[in-house]
């Protein structure tokens, strides 16, 4: 360690004189060849100085408060500041006023890279996240029964899509385990090129290509079952009542009245956006949006789960998928201009566990009252995420049901619909999903890598 610290203080002496040198020959090269230059920077030079001196003397005073100086003495005496100090200053102790101007310059440092790279909050945040974040706290389920019948009992039709699958698991769950630090070389490199930009690999994860081809084959069945509830009335019936090309043509908006909402992460809104293109294109902004809820945010520690985009704002489309040549230029319109953001409250933080999260949005669905044309909205049809969906799923059937989406995860692109209910028994609120109402429309239920019917 000696040999090291003094190896250190030899570099720093040569770097200080090198730079005494430089200086020099910099001023010279300036008055000389330079004249006007140097006539603006001489003044600039003396300014700086000036403000240099005048925080000096700041810093003085504030290291002189007697509470303030006895802090800045312990923080001085801890052993890592001390090794700092003689490996870059060559000595061990350091005057208050010195340890104000290091971290005054840390705080800078900090400061610059946060403005400098839009990504760097995000990575100090995901950090802390991962460390100290509790989100796996969804609501206990119970085996209250619940009157559906009830007058004060209040009902609507849910329909979840999970997203198809994201780069994440490009890198992380799939091929030979014994690959992976090559898949995540490869993809730590690709996410260097992206440090300026708004988008990334590892957070707020997009689709990868086979996710897209889910979210095709997706939007194939969807267009390709027949029509539904073609008795007047019919797409107002319970889940249970219903059919799967009725369910399907609800979806499709061919029928009834209902509303697409969305997780603010991009693998969802892009699997939404994708698989229900044709619902999109035939209605207006007023009718065909997507709301993004910060509520829909995956449960999980993991980076990938938290988002790139800022509050009240729409994200950008991932750079694959505006490059999409079977779809033109239609998902970077659809990005553009049928994203609704005023659900987004951004990333979910330390307090907004799953169990707060679960019970805003089913408050916020039980708040949807008429639809666009002044009719009675009775479908939400939401695209997320799997663990989010298993949770809920827990949280509102029965503590006796042993349906497989309490245990299961939804496969990709998989779509499921079921009946929700919330009401007052025996003046305990009590918000239920009828094991029997839950219905697979496309794709099934994850179990050990294959489907599984309920």
């Amino acid at each position: 360690m000696e040999d090291l610290l003094n190896g250190l203080e030899v570099a720093r002496a040569h770097a200080t004189e090198a730079y005494t040198v430089l200086h020099q020959r910099l001023l010279v090269a300036w008055a000389e060849g330079r004249p006007v230059a140097a006539a603006y920077l001489e003044p600039l030079g003396v300014k700086a100085m000036a403000v240099q001196a005048q925080l000096h003397e700041q810093l003085l005073r504030l290291a002189s408060v007697p509470q303030v100086q006895s802090s800045l003495e312990r923080l001085g005496e801890v052993g890592i500041v001390q090794d700092a100090a003689e490996a870059v200053l060559g000595q061990r102790q350091l005057e208050p006023v010195v340890l104000l101007w290091a971290i005054l310059a840390i705080l800078g440092v900090v400061l610059l890279v946060f403005t400098v790279i839009p990504k760097a909050k995000l990575q100090f945040w995901s950090f802390f996240y991962f460390l100290l974040s509790r989100d796996k706290k969804p609501n206990k389920p119970t085996d209250i029964t619940l009157d559906r019948n009830s007058q004060s009992c209040r009902h609507m039709k849910i329909v979840f899509i999970r997203h198809g699958e994201s780069q994440w698991n490009s890198v992380f769950n799939k091929g030979w385990k014994i690959f992976l630090p090559i898949r995540l070389v490869r993809a730590l490199i690709k996410e260097a090129f992206m440090i300026f930009k708004r988008d990334s690999i590892f957070y707020d994860s997009p689709l990868n290509d086979v996710g897209l081809q889910q979210g095709w084959d997706l939007l194939t069945f969807l267009s390709s079952q027949p029509a539904g509830c073609r008795e007047p009335g019919s797409c107002q019936k319970k889940v249970e009542e219903l059919q799967v090309e009725d369910i399907v043509s609800i979806i499709r908006g061919d029928v009834g009245e209902s509303m697409v909402v969305s997780s603010i992460l991009r693998r969802a809104i892009s699997t939404a956006l994708l698989a229900l293109s044709p619902r999109l294109l035939k209605t207006s902004f007023t009718k065909g949006r997507v709301y993004l809820m910060t509520s829909l945010q995956e449960i999980s520690r993991n980076v990938d789960t938290l988002a790139i985009t800022p509050a009240n704002s729409t994200p950008t489309i991932p750079p694959d998928e505006a490059k999409m040549k079977s779809m033109g230029n239609l998902m970077s319109n659809f990005y553009e201009k049928r994203l609704d953001a005023k659900h987004n409250s951004g990333n979910k933080s330390f307090g907004m566990k799953a169990k707060k999260r679960q019970d805003k949005f089913v408050e916020w669905v039980f708040s949807q009252k008429q639809g666009s044309d002044g009719s009675q909205v009775d479908c939400i049809i939401v695209a997320g995420h799997s663990l989010w969906f298993r949770e809920f799923f827990k949280s509102y059937m029965p503590k006796s049901s042993k349906h497989i989406a309490k245990t299961a995860k939804m496969v990709n692109c998989g779509v499921v619909a079921f009946d929700l209910y919330k009401g007052v028994q025996h003046q305990t609120p009590v918000v239920r999903i009828p094991p029997e109402s839950i219905k697979e429309i496309y794709g099934g239920f994850e179990v050990k890598g294959k489907q599984k019917k309920a």
